[in-house]
């Protein structure tokens, strides 16, 4: 007898019909539009256990291994694929000190918040990472443009679920802090591909040409990027 398949289920106003995405880390989530009913979706799986599986099976072959995490399911050691750079976590709580002061050693990190406080000291490590990828990222982001001849009107870091950069129409470009995770050549892609975005907000055929110019390798790298997930601890791509 056959096992149900256990899934996630999310509420879309944006959705217009039901559709299966599978998460490295989610697993499998099931959107569904406002009004769906919602006694079919079992049904629909089990419809699609085939490529349920045979999906879930080709991301396993890409997960890489997690590093193990503190009492309390904390990190106690950030990696950055970009930078090369290795921190080491503590937490302790009686240690107030402003955010810019937690670094009490060369990559070394002594969060000051409750290791049994898991929600804030998630917080305060976000709060972190954000800071670190405006220092490391739009130093990037500025000089790449420099050298390539582009220009955008401002740059911000957020740490986003799925989308790893964003240009809006104004030219405000938006990096994904989980950046700070992946290989230097994806990330100079992905800053390619949001600066082309200033000249054509579109996947046209002369968007296409444009990032070409400045990356050769795009084709390579954009195919890369459907697995760049797994160089993203998983506390951090749940986020």
């Amino acid at each position: 007898m056959k096992t149900s398949i256990p899934y996630t289920l999310k509420v879309s106003r944006r959705a217009r019909s039901a559709r299966l995405r599978m998460m490295p880390h989610e697993g499998l989530v099931v959107v569904i539009p406002v009004g769906f009913d919602r006694r079919e979706v079992p049904a629909l799986v089990e419809r699609h256990r085939e490529w349920v599986e045979r999906t879930a099976a080709r991301l396993e072959q890409h997960r890489r291994p997690e590093e193990p995490l503190l009492e309390g399911g904390l990190p106690g050691l950030l990696r950055f694929g970009l930078t090369g750079e290795e921190w080491s976590l503590s937490y302790d709580g009686s240690r107030r000190r402003p955010l810019e002061d937690i670094c009490s050693a060369p990559f070394g990190l002594v969060l000051p918040v409750d290791p049994s406080d898991g929600e804030a000291a998630m917080a305060v490590l976000h709060l972190w990472l954000k800071k670190r990828a405006r220092q490391i990222l739009f130093p990037m982001l500025g000089e790449a443009a420099r050298q390539m001849g582009f220009s955008f009107v401002s740059s911000s870091v957020r740490l986003q679920h799925s989308r790893w950069g964003s240009c809006s129409s104004k030219g405000r470009i938006t990096l994904n802090i989980k950046l700070l995770f992946l290989p230097p050549e994806l990330v100079r892609y992905i800053i390619v591909h949001e600066l082309c975005h200033t000249v054509h907000m579109n996947h046209s055929k002369a968007f296409w040409s444009l990032v070409a110019r400045h990356e050769p390798e795009y084709a390579r790298l954009d195919r890369e990027m459907r697995h760049a997930w797994r160089f993203v601890p998983a506390w951090v791509a749940a986020s």
